[in-house]
């Protein structure tokens, strides 16, 4: 009994890999072989048609993407010129406003960064050219003999008009 058990399990231990061709039929393995060749191929030749249209959708991607881009970076730029152009603009209305308080000349204070630097040079500004008037003497016409007595500067004009010939 030993015997036919170890038979049977051998037999079941050999290997059934490939189906068994029947016996008498030989096979055609160069038939095989270019028809395997022949599947290669197709594959091949869609797998090069896929990469063309992969490639062109790549570059379109890419350009779409570059694209996007560029329009985000104009946007930025647009953006920080119209917040440039808004602070310049606030800026000459707060030294316009600042001129009219105080006096103060208007191209003065548009060296000024804001409001606040503005004002503090309007007040030291105010602060250097107010020089206290001097009392003027009035230009009263005291008659003297041969007629009223002339200042400096009507004797002057008086010399420019006897010169360019325009006396009285």
């Amino acid at each position: 009994m030993a015997e036919g058990t170890s038979a049977a399990t051998e037999a079941a231990q050999e290997p059934q890999g490939t189906p068994q061709e029947p016996q008498g039929t030989e096979v055609d393995w160069e038939a095989k072989y270019n028809e395997a060749v022949k599947q290669g191929r197709k594959w091949e030749d869609r797998a090069k048609a896929n990469k063309e249209k992969a490639d062109k959708w790549d570059a379109y991607e890419a350009e779409g993407l570059s694209e996007a881009e560029k329009l985000a970076k104009r946007a930025e730029k647009a953006e920080a010129e119209l917040k440039a152009l808004r602070a310049e603009a606030k800026r000459q209305e707060d030294a316009a406003a600042v001129a009219k308080e105080t006096g103060v000349p208007l191209t003065l204070l548009l060296h000024c960064a804001d409001r606040a630097d503005m004002e503090a040079f309007a007040k030291e500004y105010e602060g250097e050219t107010h020089v206290p008037a001097a009392p003027s003497a009035p230009a009263s016409r005291i008659v003297h003999e041969g007629g009223p007595k002339r200042t400096t500067s009507e004797k002057f004009g008086q010399q420019v008009d006897e010169l360019l010939g325009y006396a009285n």
